[in-house]
């Protein structure tokens, strides 16, 4: 985003007082721009290339907005000489520029953990399933858990050098009813009982919140499967074995 864009969505921004456009250029150039924060040079190429007005003394504006006041918050954090927005003052111009806040999973689903030194694309998969339970959206959560499932049964064959048994004539992998029964039939490996057992009902928990218009998932559908979730997604990724398959 080009500074001039960036200045064009807040409100009135030209009315501003020099000193208050600082605030939002320190946001430009740390938050936008993703620098490890800004400097008096750079809050002054912002005035510089807008054509607008300088403050008169940037640097000390930078510096006395870092000192805290009894009953004030500062606006700046100084860090390794460079100059970052304090949370609270980022937070408000976040919400002036309509940033959604950004939503961090956490492990009431399943522990984020068991998918450290995995693949980058299976922990993008396990977070969203797990932000989805976080904020109550049942259906989208079993959704996800669906996918999540489908691509480690998959990737359990392609592990071990068998893929060619859940491919079809087309060398396209079978849909995951296919899937589960070769994979609970396959003996290159063992997998326990509990495990057997539970990847139909976690598939059908699935199936319903993605095809069936009148179903509607809540959180205890969710939460009856939760352990046995745990127990499948553990022994899939043990059996793969990410750490050792480069």
């Amino acid at each position: 985003m080009t500074l001039d864009t960036f200045v064009h969505r807040i409100n009135d921004f030209d009315t501003f007082t020099a000193s208050s456009k600082i605030d939002y250029f320190v946001y430009y150039h740390t938050v936008v721009k993703e620098n490890e924060g800004a400097v008096a040079k750079d809050i002054e190429a912002c005035f510089d290339e807008l054509k607008t007005t300088k403050y008169s003394n940037i640097p000390q504006y930078l510096k006395s907005n870092t000192k805290k006041v009894k009953g004030k918050i500062p606006k700046f954090i100084l860090q390794k000489g460079a100059y970052h927005l304090e949370r609270s003052k980022r937070n408000e111009i976040d919400a002036l520029m309509s940033v959604p806040k950004a939503i961090v999973p956490t492990n009431n689903y399943f522990p984020l953990e068991l998918f450290d030194n995995t693949r980058g694309y299976l922990t993008t998969i396990a977070q969203q399933a797990a932000a989805c339970y976080d904020q109550g959206l049942y259906d989208a959560c079993s959704v996800m858990t669906r996918k999540l499932l489908e691509v480690l049964i998959i990737e359990a064959f392609e592990r071990h050098n068998i893929s060619s048994k859940v491919k079809n004539p087309t060398d396209n992998f079978y849909y995951l009813s296919d899937l589960i029964e070769i994979f609970k039939g396959e003996t290159t490996w063992n997998i326990g009982r509990n495990a057997k057992n539970s990847l139909p009902s976690l598939k059908k928990l699935g199936d319903l919140s993605a095809h069936n218009r009148r179903y509607i998932a809540r959180k205890n559908d969710v939460d009856k499967l939760k352990d046995d979730l745990r127990i499948v997604l553990e022994e899939l990724i043990h059996l793969i074995d990410y750490s050792n398959w480069k």
